[in-house]
C-alpha cells in the first residue's frame, strides 16, 4: 500500500486556530491516507518482466495458424425473423 503523510499544522496555526477533532493515525503525528491500489502496478511489472524476443529465428517468426473451426450443427444456426414468427417444432431424436 501507498502512504501519504501529512504534518501536522505548525505551533503558531495550532494556538490560533485549534481543530475541533484529531485525525491523527498511529503515533499522533499527523493524518496518514493509504492508497489501496496504485493504478496500473500490475500491469507496469508484467511489461518490464515480459519474455522478449531475441533470438533471429524467433524475431521472424509469423503469428500462429490454426485449422479452421468446423461447422457449427444444426441446432446452433441463426434463424431467421420468418421462421420465429412461426409456431414452434417438435424435434424427435432418433
Amino acid at each position: 500500500n501507498s502512504r501519504l503523510v501529512v504534518p501536522p499544522p505548525s505551533s503558531a496555526a495550532t494556538k490560533a486556530a485549534r481543530p475541533p477533532q484529531r485525525l491523527a493515525v498511529g503515533g499522533g503525528c499527523g493524518l496518514v491516507i493509504e492508497c489501496s491500489s496504485r493504478p496500473q502496478k500490475v500491469t507496469k511489472h508484467h511489461m518490464k518482466t515480459r519474455p522478449r524476443k531475441s533470438r533471429p529465428s524467433n524475431i521472424r517468426r509469423g503469428p500462429t495458424v490454426y485449422p479452421p473451426l468446423p461447422s457449427l450443427p444444426a441446432e446452433w444456426s441463426f434463424v431467421s425473423e420468418a421462421a420465429a414468427e412461426a409456431p414452434p417444432q417438435l424435434v424427435q431424436s432418433e
